[in-house]
């Protein structure tokens, strides 16, 4: 039995789909072993079974001469199996060590003693790179140089019997990559075996020592690689099925190499478009049409799961009418201008029609006559990068706010419980009425400032960690009870459309209420005398329960709701109002893991609530 890796007879599913048929493979120890085939081929497909997320319908894993019987991506890396990604795989708020560690140990073992060993592990990587990352901060924090090879840490961590790679030239630059080769070579020279997939013909005569090409989920070929030149290589790996007149034309080498080079664009992890010296697309891959073409978090599922084999996903031409819906007019005008110009350009986070933030960078090239020969289009999706660095600002922002709110508290209330105290000792001294009215007055105001002070001390004093399941109804009852006099008084019809079932929110009932009262008591300023206010709960599809309080106000114009939740802006007229109950609800409510917004229209002011539910999910609105 060889020592290394056997895949044997491998027959593999994904869902319902054969990834991999009748399926052999051998990667013996102290080699480097390349496998190379067009797209949809079955390279992931391999790396997909390897890790554990794919089905082995028949056929045996074999590692140092032992079956693996037990396939999950735990026991895999268990057993000596170290898997590096195409695609990102790291948990972006975990420290280093911690992404090393996680999914490796079982629950409830605490690696805490284990992270100097591994840190220092991280660091002698890094340093081949010369990287010196901080590994104090999380992952989002370092760059994205330092997290790829923080990430070829953990599948080089545990030392494995052999390490798995995923097309690694879609993650590294192309000085980059010869630092990988030194590493990869260091491996082959302790006698490990490395199992190296990969698109780029050049990639793999550069590294590997055996060579296997992977047809429709097969192996057809494996050959050592000094046996194989570039042209031979091209040749058996990027062969395929065309017409009787192209298979028999001149022209067949040529078209192959076609192949291979539309083979290495569709596999770039960057959306890339390529225009002929006219301006005119001929060439982009599947990534530019996701970016350009498709909402954030709305791809089909074998489309966004790297785990799908290849035979699953679908490929979609970009066109100029698609970059100009994206896009639209003006930008794609600037676009055409660098095209045009044979000057390379970028532009920054330009948004999308779909809701996406994408990097754009323009890349000309000439012929030997220095002609414009074409342009390169690079879009880089940086809408998570976007969207956490303003989720990020936001939390700052919160934080800020709460910890002014503290201090301010604790400034004012020190000298106005003594300015209280000592009104109400001349309230019970004077007999004066003219004195003890004015004394009245101030004691009043005392109390509007000293419920401005608890206001503010609302952005600081909620804790996720104590929320607890409550019915919501019942807090719902409750508030209507409060302020069923106020309602009546005003001559305001207060009413409720509630379901009879309970309705179960992880929530700290005092809070939610704060929210519901202040809303309540807004909707009686605003409805009027003769108005009515309605208070509605459902729960809906996705597992959540929707509040609403509608009232028949004259309404809030349109410019005014972007502001309604910022700290400090009041909409109502007149002193009282410090402009921070609406700031208040909405801390609360996302704190609860919700969210608050407003609509509102002539006779018609909505204010919705969405909480998460606990229990199981419900399959429709009730």
């Amino acid at each position: 039995m060889t020592q290394g890796l056997e895949l044997r007879n491998i027959t593999a599913s994904y869902r319902e789909t054969i990834a991999l048929d009748d399926f052999n493979l051998t990667a013996a120890c102290g080699e480097i072993h390349a496998i190379i085939g067009e797209r949809r081929a079955g390279k992931s497909s391999i790396v997909s079974l390897l890790e554990g997320n794919m089905r082995l319908v028949k056929g045996k894993i074999i590692l140092d001469g032992n079956p693996l019987t037990k396939l999950n991506p735990k026991t895999i890396a268990q057993a000596g199996i170290g898997v590096f990604h195409q695609a990102q795989k790291i948990i972006p708020t975990l420290l280093p060590w911690e992404n090393i560690m996680a999914g490796r140990m079982p629950i409830g073992f605490n690696s805490r003693h284990m992270r100097p060993e591994i840190e220092e592990s991280i660091l002698e990587l890094c340093n081949k790179w010369d990287l010196h990352p901080d590994l104090r901060l999380p992952l989002h924090r370092l760059t994205k140089i330092e997290s790829t090879v923080i990430e070829l840490g953990r599948a080089l961590a545990f030392n494995p019997k052999i390490l798995v790679l995923d097309e690694p030239s879609g993650r590294f630059t192309a000085d980059e990559m010869q630092v990988l080769y030194s590493v990869l070579a260091e491996r082959r020279n302790k006698n490990e075996a490395v199992l190296y997939a990969a698109s780029n013909v050049d990639e793999v005569l550069r590294i590997a020592d055996v060579l296997s090409i992977i047809k429709a989920g097969k192996i057809v070929e494996t050959q050592p690689a000094r046996s194989l030149d570039r042209e031979d290589l091209v040749d058996l790996a990027y062969s395929f099925k065309e017409s009787r007149e192209e298979l028999f034309s001149k022209n067949l080498r040529l078209l192959k190499y076609k192949k291979y080079n539309e083979e290495i664009a569709s596999n770039l992890p960057l959306g890339t478009v390529f225009f002929d010296g006219e301006g005119k697309i001929y060439l982009s891959n599947q990534s530019a049409y996701d970016i350009v073409c498709t909402n954030p978090g709305t791809l089909p599922p074998q489309a966004k799961d790297d785990k799908a084999p290849e035979a699953a996903r679908t490929m979609h031409p970009l066109t100029l009418e698609a970059l100009q819906d994206g896009f639209g007019d003006t930008k794609l005008a600037h676009v055409m201008e660098a095209i045009q110009s044979g000057k390379p350009s970028k532009g920054k986070q330009w948004p999308t029609a779909r809701g996406r933030f994408v990097d754009i960078m323009t890349y000309p090239f000439h012929d030997s006559l220095n002609q414009l020969f074409g342009t390169v289009l690079v879009l880089q999706d940086v809408t998570e990068e976007r969207v956490t660095r303003d989720y990020l600002a936001k939390v700052e922002r919160t934080s800020t706010i709460a910890q002014l709110a503290t201090g301010i508290v604790h400034e004012v209330n020190n000298p106005l419980g003594i300015i209280s105290n000592y009104v109400e000792l001349l309230l019970m001294k004077t007999k004066d009425g003219y004195a003890r009215e004015r004394l009245e007055i101030i004691r009043n105001e005392i109390k509007r400032i000293h419920g401005s002070m608890l206001n503010l001390l609302s952005f600081s004093s909620v804790d996720s960690s104590t929320l607890n399941p409550h019915d919501i109804r019942l807090v719902i009852k409750e508030s209507l009870i409060l302020l069923e006099y106020e309602a009546e008084r005003l001559g305001i019809t207060l009413s409720a459309d509630i379901p009879p079932g309970p309705v179960m929110i992880r929530m700290d009932p005092a809070r939610i209420k704060q929210v519901l009262i202040n809303l309540l008591m807004n909707a009686l300023d605003a409805a009027g005398k003769s108005g009515s206010i309605v208070v509605k709960l459902r729960k809906q599809g996705n597992n959540s329960a929707l509040l609403q309080v509608r009232d028949s106000g004259a309404g809030i114009p349109p410019e005014r709701i972007g502001s309604l939740f910022t700290p400090f802006r009041s909409e109502k007229g007149g002193n009282g109002h410090a402009g921070l109950g609406l700031s208040i609800c909405k801390h609360i409510t996302e704190v609860h893991g919700g969210r608050i917004w407003c609509e509102s229209e002539p006779g018609s002011t909505v204010f919705s609530i969405e909480l998460p539910c606990e229990g199981p999910r419900q399959g429709k609105s009730q």
